[in-house]
């Protein structure tokens, strides 16, 4: 690393990597440098990791962070990902603000999300951790980043079960054990939606079951039909009170019509009635 690029601050870590701004030596130019914890033996495994096989086929997208270059050291088996440096991210920019955004900023925000989201989709793969945190910002400009949880469309189900950050699960991931597609993804916008027009997540459970109470108060108890469709397994097993929720339309009620007909497509029950 120090060859090539010039340490200067960390700004951020998660649970399987350091995040810090550095500079290339030759260019001068700055970047964000994804530390991997974890070591590898060789460039080749390195280079199979999920992660950078995603951002290999996802470049050049106005909306998804763009894959720069790949730093392996033999000795001591430490990856770098290097990527383009963004100015922050949602879930900080939000943290920061005094006052609600205007309607036509997450507008503009949620807009780029699905464009990213589409080309994402049409590459056959899903992110599975879509939430404020993962989505960059700079100059307005949106970027889809951490591709760590991504699947491919052709991987055999059931996937993994827990997936994605809690507030942002749709209800298939909540109630099937790794029965879910791509549309998981898409109920994870609309609650990021709601929540940079609100500044509150929408569906904030503090564990598994209060968030499908969370969820049930809003939207109402699924249909004997639904469940039945999600019961893929035969360990799974659920019963719920009939409820009908208050709607997105009450828990949101100051925003706009078309604002809460939006949320209202992304956040659908039924995963094949998700807007795509």
């Amino acid at each position: 690393m120090t060859k090539q690029y010039r340490l200067i601050e960390k700004i951020g870590e998660g649970s399987f990597s350091n995040v810090l701004k550095c500079q290339n030596i030759k260019n001068g130019k700055h970047y964000a440098c994804k530390l991997m914890k974890q070591t590898f033996l060789s460039y080749e495994q390195a280079n199979n990791l999920r992660e950078i096989q995603c951002l290999q086929s996802l470049q050049h997208h106005a909306n998804i962070i763009d894959l720069k270059e790949i730093v392996f050291n033999k000795k001591n088996g430490a990856l770098a990902i290097i990527i383009e440096l963004m100015d922050t991210n949602l879930y900080e920019f939000m943290k920061n603000k005094k006052k609600l955004l205007s309607e036509s900023l997450c507008q503009l925000y949620i807009y780029q999300i699905l464009k990213g989201l589409d080309y994402i989709h049409r590459n056959g793969i899903f992110h599975r951790d879509i939430k404020p945190e993962n989505i960059l910002i700079k100059n307005d400009t949106v970027k889809i980043a951490d591709f760590g949880s991504c699947q491919s469309f052709n991987s055999t189900q059931p996937h993994t079960e827990y997936i994605s950050t809690r507030w942002y699960r749709a209800p298939e991931c909540l109630l099937t054990d790794g029965w879910y597609t791509f549309k998981m993804d898409i109920w994870s916008v609309g609650c990021v939606f709601a929540e940079i027009l609100s500044m509150h997540p929408l569906f904030p459970g503090t564990n598994e079951v209060d968030q499908i109470n969370q969820i049930h108060s809003v939207l109402g108890s699924p249909s004997p039909e639904l469940l039945a469709k999600f019961k893929k397994s035969k360990h799974m097993s659920f019963q719920f009170p009939p409820s009908i929720g208050c709607g997105v339309s009450v828990k949101l009620y100051t925003l706009s019509r078309k604002a809460i007909t939006i949320i209202e497509l992304l956040c659908r029950y039924d995963p094949d009635f998700r807007f795509e």
